[in-house]
């Protein structure tokens, strides 16, 4: 329970708000500053980005391994930025006792940042890596090519994402617009802060005002009204992408408050719905569209694109799905609000961490639902994008971007008429929730072809179990699949029941799909990042080359039931599995592959755990918390190899490891790899020079974070899950706050001695052009 939050506006303007959440074990501040990238000279674009990132290097008061970056890191916690048009957000999650110091960082690094020149131009480079990652990004080239339909003038047709060529930081003009920005913007009267935590309010009030008086005062800065989106461009845009043929229709919007995200959430939810009546279900019988997504994009002041994109299964198919969806929408707003307030309870998450429900609130989320902006989704408001790997157009730079693009003439379409129906979720039930997760295991890897027909198969029965409150799932997990159902106890087995009978005999026309949608998804994942499809191919390394076929008479299956009833042999395709199945023992083998990919070097590196008694595991998981800051120091500030970095102890389908990952415009794989181990063979002396008191704050914050069990029946059940796929105990997750509690010096030391002997096995995936 939350009680009603505190409200204060203090003597220097610095606004608070402040919610006591009494059961919480941690803490959450979000401060936001009332000016982001529109704000900004525009002969500087990037300057308001590139300051939040120099700020996290540090102000007077904290240096080093103090700055708030690596001091939360080291604690378990978790933080970030965000620069938007006229917004940018400075957010952490800590232990509740830590919530103090942690302001006391924050406040410093904002009000007395140091903006060193030498600073500022690794910082740079940086900001130069992210332009390059960012360069690759669909959303980024989308966004870019849809700012060319807007009206001249407008600033979310300007360059803003900052890079080496925009950032003089040589040139006295630019260090005199930077320390202005900062001294104009981030004071006192600009900012607000929101803090969450288990403290009494008067105790939140305390803390906030103690730091707050290290911000300056003086009047808050006024932004002007943005210009109108309107008139847009009377033309049809085609942009080179790679992947599966797109179509993207944006709306412009005016008048958007942030109490309209939850009601755009519902709209985006039931967009997507596949259950039998809605559009996504009728959009794939008709073999039109794979599927879609919706997202918000240039919000500012009220006004934004609202972006829906549908992946295309032929670009011939673009017209028939947009008369589709204009017809959903004319339908949609004749139904009204109700439409929407039947899927409140579906789009609900139990159990949101402190800062998730902090960000929420910020949003304005709960909040009454008004639908004024879904007038406005109509196609005089409209722009239309179709993305495709063979667009022939010219060569231009769009809001920094480079892009080729091509026009053509708008061309009408009238919204094709059906009785569309709006599915509401079912009466809340009063059963205790339960899960169940079925695994099967063939002897080889089997044919992905025919898992994502199987998987396309069952979407019908996946939205109908979701107006039921049951979320039904069937995905790979490294070689095997995984049908997961969470839910009402007395709801699950019907749905496990429709969704095995469609398993064991699908559909000859489902089946017949495979190799196309095997396709597509290789077509979608060669267009991501390299870093994400490493990431995405890493669990089906670990379980070896796919099988030609996969039949259900050669494969295992193991169950676990968390309040439901458990499955019966019959009722499952597959023979059942005298014991749980185990994860492949443990291997000290160095594994390498390359995986052919365009764009950036990319590297991830996966070391195992070699043993699954939780004494090894906690060392290992301590082990990752103090490699964590020397990792990011070593490799962005001080190497500047790229902007995209990730190191952390992680589960990748049923093997626990650390994981290390790295994608850098500079560096080649071979020297990416160099590095790192370079770093990793380091820190023997480091651990054995980690002070006393450093390692107890480090072992009491990796307890605590163990100890946070879930709260909720589902999160419990998923915490199980993983744990049984590891292949450990029933009571590990007890055993592991236990022995974290209890680790020395001499456990760290021997952990790191185990990862450079290779104990587990190492894994090295990395990029080949």
């Amino acid at each position: 329970m939350h009680n009603c939050p505190r409200r204060i506006v203090l003597a220097n303007g610095l606004r608070l708000n402040l919610i006591h959440s009494p059961d919480a074990p941690r803490a959450a501040a979000l401060l936001r500053v009332a000016a982001g990238s529109h704000d900004e000279p525009e002969e500087h674009p990037g300057l308001a980005h590139f300051l939040e990132h120099l700020l996290f290097l540090g102000g007077a008061g904290y240096r080093d391994g103090e700055r708030l970056m690596p001091w939360v890191q080291g604690r378990g916690g978790r933080l970030n930025a965000s620069t938007q048009a006229r917004t940018t957000d400075y957010f952490f999650e800590v232990p509740a006792e830590a919530l103090g110091e942690g302001l006391a960082r924050l406040f410093d690094m904002l009000a007395r940042p140091t903006l060193a020149l030498d600073a500022q131009q690794r910082e740079r480079e940086v900001l130069e890596a992210e332009f390059i990652a960012r360069s690759a990004d669909a959303d980024s080239l989308i966004d870019a090519a849809l700012a060319l339909g807007l009206a001249p003038g407008h600033p979310l047709r300007r360059f803003v994402a900052g890079r080496r060529a925009s950032l003089a930081l040589e040139e006295e003009a630019f260090q005199r617009a930077l320390h202005d920005f900062h001294q104009c913007h981030y004071r006192a009267a600009n900012l607000s802060l929101w803090l969450q935590g288990p403290h009494a309010l008067d105790e939140l009030e305390a803390l906030a005002r103690q730091q707050a008086m290290l911000l300056p005062a003086g009047p808050a800065r006024v932004s002007p009204a943005p210009p109108s989106l309107l008139p847009l461009l009377d033309a049809d845009l085609h942009l080179r992408l790679p992947g599966p043929p797109r179509l993207v229709l944006a709306f412009a919007l005016d008048a958007f408050h942030p109490a309209d995200e939850q009601a755009l959430e519902l709209f985006a939810d039931l967009l997507a719905d596949e259950s039998p009546g809605g559009l996504l279900a009728h959009l794939g019988e008709q073999a039109l569209c794979d599927g879609l997504r919706v997202r918000l994009a240039g919000r500012a002041a009220g006004q934004g694109l609202l972006v829906v994109q549908f992946e295309l299964v032929t670009a011939a198919a673009a017209p028939a799905v947009e008369a589709a969806f204009l017809g959903w929408l004319d339908a949609l707003r004749a139904a009204g609000p109700q439409a929407l307030a039947g899927r409140l309870a579906l789009t609900a998450v139990p159990g949101l961490a402190p800062l998730e429900q902090l960000q929420q609130r910020v949003r304005g989320i709960p909040a009454a639902l008004e639908l004024t902006w879904l007038e406005q989704l109509r196609a005089p408001r409209m722009l239309r994008l179709h993305l495709g790997a063979e667009v022939h157009g010219e060569s231009l730079e769009s809001a920094g971007f480079a892009l080729t693009l091509a026009r053509s003439r708008a061309r009408p379409v009238a919204s094709a008429r059906r009785d569309w129906v709006f599915p509401t979720a079912w009466p809340a039930s009063t059963a205790a929730s339960g899960a169940l997760y079925l695994r099967w295991r063939f002897p080889q890897a089997p044919c992905r072809a025919r898992f994502f027909a199987l998987q396309r198969a069952l979407r019908p029965r996946v939205g109908g179990a979701r107006l039921a409150g049951v979320n039904l799932r069937f995905t790979e997990v490294g070689g095997d699949w995984l049908l997961a159902l969470h839910g009402p106890g007395e709801r699950l087995d019907d749905c496990l029941a429709q969704a095995l009978a469609l398993l064991r005999d699908p559909p000859a026309t489902a089946l017949a799909q495979g190799p196309r949608l095997l396709a597509a998804e290789q077509r979608r994942r060669a267009a991501e990042l390299p870093i994400r499809q490493l990431l995405d191919a890493l669990p089906l390394a670990l379980a070896g080359p796919p099988a030609e076929h996969a039949e259900w008479a050669a494969a295992q299956w193991d169950c676990l039931a968390c309040g439901a009833t458990p499955v019966t042999p019959e009722q499952v395709p597959g023979r059942a599995a005298a014991t749980a199945l185990r994860p492949a023992p443990p291997s000290n083998a160095r594994q390498r592959l390359s995986l052919a990919i365009d764009g950036e070097s990319a590297l991830l590196l996966f070391y195992p755990l070699g043993a699954r008694d939780a004494r090894s595991e906690a060392a290992w998981r301590l082990l990752a918390r103090v490699i964590e800051s020397a990792f990011f120091q070593r490799l962005r500030s001080e190497l500047q190899l790229g902007y995209a970095l990730f190191c952390g102890f992680r589960q990748v389908a049923d093997q626990r490891g650390l994981l290390f990952a790295v994608q850098s415009p500079h560096g080649r794989p071979a020297d990416l790899l160099g590095h790192i181990e370079a770093l990793l063979g380091e820190q023997g002396e480091r651990l054995r020079q980690l002070p006393a008191e450093r390692l107890a704050s480090l072992r009491q914050a990796l307890a605590e974070d163990l100890a946070a069990m879930p709260t909720d029946a589902v999160g419990r059940a998923q915490l199980a899950w993983q744990d049984h796929l590891a292949g450990v105990a029933a009571d590990h997750a007890q055993r592991l706050v236990a022995a974290a509690q209890a680790l020395s010096h001499a456990d760290l030391l021997a952990s790191h001695a185990a990862l450079m002997n290779g104990q587990g096995g190492c894994r090295v995936l990395y990029s080949r052009a």
